[in-house]
């Protein structure tokens, strides 16, 4: 199962995927991101690197004129803001679910080329697993099977982070 282990390493490596938008409050970008994420659980990263404060609301009383809300009714304003993020765990499920599915098949598939096969294998009586390409094909499935479980949870747990950093 040593493939296995290679998936699930490769998949904790590469499961924080992240779109990033660089701008600052008066850009369309800039804009455009608060009103797609604005009713979202953002956290934010303020100038003077406190410690994320999560489950923040924007507040906006023009395009321009944006503060944060937090739960415990703490008013940020924008020009203290470094970094706006939002995790959407969904998307980062179908991510990982994508990303592990071809990360198995293609160490299964290398694993199943690779491999040695068996007495009974080499036999005239084989009937699932007789050369090393039908080897290839079962390692393919089981592996990305394993791969699209495995990247899946990782990806629901890491998520996709979508980033505002502003300037």
């Amino acid at each position: 199962m040593r493939g296995g282990l290679l998936i699930v390493v490769a998949l904790a490596g590469a499961g924080c995927w992240s779109t990033t938008t660089v701008g600052s409050v008066p850009e369309d970008r800039a804009q455009r991101w608060f009103a797609e994420h604005g009713s979202s659980d953002l956290n934010i990263e303020t100038i003077d690197r406190a410690p994320d404060q999560t489950a923040v609301i924007v507040q906006a009383s023009s395009p321009t004129e944006i503060s944060f809300r937090t739960r415990n009714a703490t008013v940020v304003p924008i020009d203290r803001v470094r970094r706006v993020t939002v995790v959407r765990h969904g998307l980062g499920a179908l991510e990982g679910g994508a990303l592990g599915t071809a990360i198995g098949a293609g160490v299964g598939a290398l694993y199943g080329m690779s491999r040695g096969l068996s007495q009974y294998e080499r036999s005239s009586d084989c009937t699932i697993v007789c050369n090393n390409s039908d080897a290839a094909k079962w390692g393919a499935l089981m592996y990305g099977v394993f791969g699209l479980v495995s990247g899946t949870l990782f990806g629901a747990v890491i998520g996709h982070h979508d980033v505002l950093e502003l300037r």
